[in-house]
């Protein structure tokens, strides 16, 4: 009789887990507290519009990518269409000078020299770090309580690839800025993300794989890639039970038992994988008593990324001639108090490369802006100063769109 495993949540990984677990034989249930698949990954309607709450670009979308074999086995690659980038994101300062940072490593850096001959030495730099690490990727089932000796001798097998890693992981985007002399480059390379502090492998492990046509954008979206899996799921013989949130972890004498419900519905399994945040994991579907040392680490020190304030708009016109990645950052005249901090830097994007996004001849637009939590958590007491500050922050941006 094949052992029960229960999944708790239908986002990616939970949906990957139940792929895997009814490849290797086992009865396989999800629990999800929503009523669709994908979690994070998601987008949703507003009339005409899809917004896309998550997919930028999907790393290993072509077989260049080791990742693509994953993507093959789960379902979600086949007879879907990948659109590649040609520019990853523009960035223009307040001179109008713009900087593209194209996915074509060889144009991007006879780009970055045109724009400053006496950088010529960072460009090539920055595009040879980009152009090595390019293939760089673990393995599939590299990950490292999984590894046997043969895969650690691979890995040591390319040395001048982990020390690339190595570097590129101790540096920021302000760090890699700070290559470049030419002030508007730095600039540029520094706030291309919105964020300085992002760790550099952002840029150059983003760009490399691009270049290869192995970090497209999966036409249809997030929800529908996620729709993908979730089908591979359940023709495998796996079952979803949506609108089912699960309260807590059963166990006995250090044993998992199952999982109970909200409501007090008890389900028996012989495995349950939590497919939550780890905090929830740990303290909410458990007792707080199971703390690995690392886990206590992450969860004290690891550094969170600021939250955003996402804006999106129908436009009933066509965009399509401005297409990147992450759209264009434009570097304001003036800075502007938008969600609670002082905003220098603007940036927008469209989805015309999707043309499931919006009808013909019209586009949606997008403006994401870094924020503060408490800031939100504070208007928050106030319901009606909440929505008037999403009002406001709607009408700023439309502005600046214009």
């Amino acid at each position: 009789m094949a052992k029960r495993v229960l999944i708790i949540g239908a986002g990616i990984s939970g949906l990957s887990a139940g792929c895997y677990a009814c490849m290797n034989g086992y009865e396989v249930e999800i629990y999800e507290a929503h009523r669709i698949p994908g979690g994070l990954c998601t987008s949703w309607k507003r009339g005409d519009y899809v917004i896309d709450g998550c997919i930028s670009w999907l790393l290993g979308s072509g077989p260049a990518h080791p990742y693509y074999r994953i993507y093959e086995e789960l379902g979600a690659i086949q007879g879907r269409t990948i659109y590649d980038f040609d520019l990853f994101a523009t960035f223009v300062g307040r001179d109008g000078r713009a900087l593209h940072f194209y996915t074509d490593v060889d144009r991007f850096e006879a780009h970055l020299k045109e724009l400053a001959p006496a950088d010529s030495g960072a460009a090539h730099k920055l595009c040879a770090l980009t152009r090595r690490l390019a293939r760089f990727a673990w393995g599939v089932g590299e990950a490292p309580e999984l590894m046997s000796g043969l895969d650690r001798l691979r890995i040591l097998a390319r040395p001048r690839q982990m020390r690339d890693l190595v570097a590129a992981e101790a540096m920021t985007m302000t760090d890699l800025g700070a290559w470049f002399g030419d002030p508007f480059l730095r600039d540029a390379i520094t706030n291309v993300f919105g964020d300085p502090a992002m760790n550099a492998l952002a840029l150059v492990m983003t760009i490399g794989p691009m270049s290869l046509g192995a970090a497209g954008f999966p036409l249809g979206g997030s929800l529908e890639f996620a729709r993908a899996i979730e089908k591979r799921f359940t023709d495998l013989g796996g079952r979803i039970r949506y609108r089912s949130r699960v309260e807590a972890v059963m166990e006995s004498r250090g044993r998992v038992e199952g999982v109970r419900l909200v409501g007090g519905e008890e389900v028996r399994a012989d495995h349950v994988i939590s497919a939550s945040d780890l905090r929830s994991s740990l303290f909410s579907l458990l007792d707080g008593s199971r703390i690995d040392p690392v886990h206590q680490e992450l969860l004290d020190a690891g550094r969170v990324y600021a939250p955003v304030v996402m804006v999106n708009y129908g436009v009933d016109m066509d965009l399509a001639s401005d297409l990147a990645c992450l759209g264009t950052t434009y570097e304001l005249e003036e800075p502007l108090d938008i969600a609670g901090r002082r905003v220098r830097y603007f940036g927008i994007k469209n989805f015309c490369y999707d043309p499931s996004a919006a009808p013909a001849g019209k586009s949606v637009a997008t403006v994401m802006l870094s924020t503060d939590w408490s800031y939100w958590e504070e208007l928050l007491r106030d319901r009606d100063a909440y929505n008037g500050e999403k009002s406001k922050i709607a009408e700023l941006c439309r502005e600046q769109i214009e």
